[in-house]
């Protein structure tokens, strides 16, 4: 029973990192006719724009494999085998490890509102700043859960 309730609040987690994903995924999408164009003329602003777009689909695929995971242990975990019960975890901590890791390296120096504060008429870049390093916050909330969820199964088993 408290394997399934942390479980849950995992599924809990990940779908509110989704809304934040979504949040800043529309919001960057606001800006890609601009950035199509500014990658015509810089090499730089092409690799920027693909990493940008690249970090925020292993962030969703890592929410979408946590979702998965915690939904499927919280409601049929005693079902499957010793194995794919931890063999889950491990998978989704480690999805999580490695989306984290990777938007971190790139969104790491790249603060809300910019060094300076805001950018005039980029309010909507600033917000997508915002909820992809709110985004990062839930990855490591996750990480730290599977983690926890991991030692509690091994201790009292599901």
């Amino acid at each position: 029973m408290i394997l399934q309730i942390l479980h849950l609040a995992q599924a809990a987690l990940a779908a509110y990192g989704g809304k934040q994903s979504y949040i800043a995924i529309t919001n960057l999408r606001k800006y890609d006719e601009t950035t199509k164009k500014l990658a015509n003329y810089s090499s730089t602003a092409e690799t920027r724009r693909n990493k940008t777009y690249a970090t925020q689909t292993s962030g969703v695929l890592a929410l979408l494999l946590s979702l998965f995971a915690s939904l499927t242990l919280a409601l049929r975990g005693a079902v499957y085998g010793f194995l794919p019960r931890y063999l889950y975890q491990v998978a989704a901590a480690a999805a999580v490890f490695f989306a984290r890791e990777h938007m971190r390296g790139f969104w790491a120096d790249k603060t809300p509102g910019g060094l300076k504060g805001a950018v005039p008429k980029m309010g909507d870049y600033d917000e997508a700043q915002r909820k992809t390093h709110e985004l990062l916050n839930v990855l490591d909330f996750l990480l730290f859960s599977w983690a926890a969820t991991f030692f509690v199964a091994l201790i009292i088993g599901y």
